[in-house]
């Protein structure tokens, strides 16, 4: 069943996406980590040392205060700033320190701040040397104090200059006057004016010899160093622990996008949420770690799992839906058709599982026997389905037909007509038919087989099964119009598994070709000659046909199970059949 209410990603999606990669991540941070420590090796050491002047009023009272200044002192501090930046600071310092260095590489090697709500400017210079740095930091100040003063004395004799230049003509006017008084009657009108006029020249003469007197005298007070500098004991660049933490900010960066690309790139699926927002295939249940080599323990989590799986199916299938397909989508499925089988076979139900290729580890989940006449002898006319069928222990409702001895005859013969007798004749003897087919990515023969049966059920295994294979698998069953109910989420492969092959089947040394001792459904007498099993003895008084034997709990001569030959596929009569303890 394809869900239509795929949300889109969201922020937690990408944190277990860096966590699904974060070994790409580590490994970017690391490498990150590296290029801080090999930057800081390659960079040249830079000294910096830092002296403070105070900046206090020359003594000129037409300093100007900005409105536009960020401090309330009577001195613009950010214009005293730019000034000690300025051509004749710096090249005043340039020659106090004795350095070849143009002005402009100079004056960047100089920062100047000021600290908030004071009259402070804090000079910083940087150097490859500790003493170059100390001399350099000191020589600004000076040089800063010296340009200031010297600034403030130049201002000081203009001025003085200008009150001495209205001094002269002033002087001259009193003499002429004072001359003309000799020519003037005592008493007279016009005398009366010229000794006015010598009174307002003298006034005037005298205010202004006053102010050049008051400008020879004013204090200059430029400022003074109040810190000076220091000789550094260590490099203030580069500095490692930035450098590692710039490089790993960068790596994590770097590695989060590289995750990224790797994710877009692979298309693994990893969890049911991600199942149902990339392809819109619901999942009916998530299946917790287990052996995958037996059948589940119904009280386990795995076999709670199968029991939660089968109370959906019974759920959302219809009555008439008996014909159930599982199939795996790049790995074999059989573990899912077999606990499900068996689980369905614990209500009481009729369930048959017919497993359809050789990759299927059925035989030995189940303790079947594997060389016994299966689906290639059922379909070839050599057995009949009731001789073909066995009874796992246990499991009295349950009948298996496995892929028989030529599993390839029997995928050939699957696209013959005597497979859809097959299942006809099962379809009206059992409640359930379980079919196991083969992985969809690799075989065309599961969308043979969904052609035949009611539903669809696919497995995937996380972490290992590709969106594009689900993606083409639904294609597949929807082309033969095949519902496909939903998915079932396995966990990947097992170790054990692994280690004894692709399909989790044991090695030949563990097997055995021996039927377990189970009740299972022998071959009736008057059957086709069946597959003979090394371990199985001729009947000598049925003509040298083999049955199966089974020794009694308390060490009795050997049982034969025998059932009537019912339900054949090859002729469509009978019912399946089922053995008795």
């Amino acid at each position: 069943m394809l869900d239509s209410t795929v949300r889109p990603p969201q922020l937690s999606d990408y944190g277990a996406l860096i966590r699904r990669q974060w070994w790409l991540v580590a490994l970017a941070v690391l490498l990150g980590l590296a290029g801080g420590v090999w930057y800081t090796s390659t960079q040249p050491l830079v000294y910096r040392s830092t002296t403070e002047v105070l900046v206090t009023p020359t003594g000129v009272d037409d300093d100007a205060v900005s409105a536009s200044s960020r401090t309330r002192a009577e001195i613009n501090l950010d214009t005293e700033a730019q000034l000690l930046t300025s051509t004749a600071v710096v090249a005043r310092a340039a020659d106090t320190l004795g350095l070849d260095s143009s002005v402009e590489d100079l004056a960047d090697r100089v920062r100047v701040t000021v600290p908030p709500n004071t009259e402070v400017l804090s000079i910083a210079f940087t150097a490859n040397t500790a003493s170059v740095a100390q001399e350099g930091a000191n020589a600004f100040a000076v040089a800063y104090l010296t340009n200031r003063g010297e600034a403030a004395k130049a201002a000081i004799a203009t001025r003085q200059q200008s009150r001495q230049a209205q001094v002269l003509p002033l002087t001259e006017s009193l003499r002429t006057v004072t001359d003309s008084l000799v020519g003037l009657a005592p008493g007279s009108a016009a005398r009366a004016v010229a000794e006015a006029q010598v009174q307002s020249l003298s006034s005037q003469i005298a205010v202004l010899t006053a102010e050049v007197n008051a400008l020879a005298s004013t204090p200059l007070t430029p400022g003074r160093i109040i810190t000076e500098a220091t000789l550094p004991s260590r490099p203030s660049s580069p500095v490692l622990p930035v450098n590692l933490a710039g490089g790993a900010m960068l790596g994590f960066l770097l590695g989060c996008v590289l995750a990224l690309h790797r994710q877009r790139s692979d298309r693994r699926l990893r969890s049911a949420e991600e199942v149902t927002r990339v392809t819109g295939l619901s999942v009916l249940v998530s299946i917790p770690e287990s052996s995958g080599v037996w059948l589940a323990d119904p009280t386990s989590a795995a076999g709670r799992g199968y029991v939660r799986l089968r109370n959906v199916l019974t759920a959302r299938v219809a009555p008439d839906a008996r014909i159930i397909l599982i199939a795996g989508i790049d790995a074999d499925g059989s573990e899912v058709a077999d606990n499900l089988a068996a689980t369905l076979a614990r209500t009481g139900a009729e369930v048959v599982l017919v497993s359809t290729h050789a990759g299927s580890a059925t035989a030995q989940r189940l303790g079947l026997a594997r060389r016994w006449a299966g689906l290639s002898e059922v379909l070839g006319g050599q057995a009949t389905t009731s001789a073909a069928l066995q009874v796992p222990p246990g499991l009295e409702t349950l009948r298996v037909l496995i892929p028989g001895q030529d599993p390839q005859r029997a995928a050939d013969l699957l696209e013959t007509e005597a497979a859809a007798n097959l299942l006809s004749g099962l379809r009206r003897s059992a409640r359930y038919v379980i079919l196991e087919a083969p992985p969809a990515s690799s075989s065309a023969q599961a969308q043979t087989l969904a052609a035949l049966a009611d539903i669809a059920l696919v497995v995937i295994r996380a972490r290992t099964t590709s969106a594009n294979d689900v993606d083409d698998a639904i294609e597949q069953f929807t082309a033969v119009r095949t519902p496909l109910i939903g998915s079932v989420l396995v966990p990947p492969g097992h170790r054990q598994q692994r280690r004894w092959g692709r399909w989790a089947i044991p090695s030949p040394s563990r097997q055995s070709s021996d039927p377990p001792s189970s009740n299972i459904a022998a071959l009736p007498e008057n059957a086709t000659q069946p597959l003979a099993v090394p371990s199985e003895r001729p009947n000598r008084s049925g003509g040298g046909l083999p049955h199966q034997t089974k020794r009694s709990k308390h060490g009795s001569g050997p049982r034969r199970t025998q059932t009537p030959a019912a339900g054949d596929g090859n002729a469509g009569r009978g019912s399946v059949s089922r053995s008795a303890r």
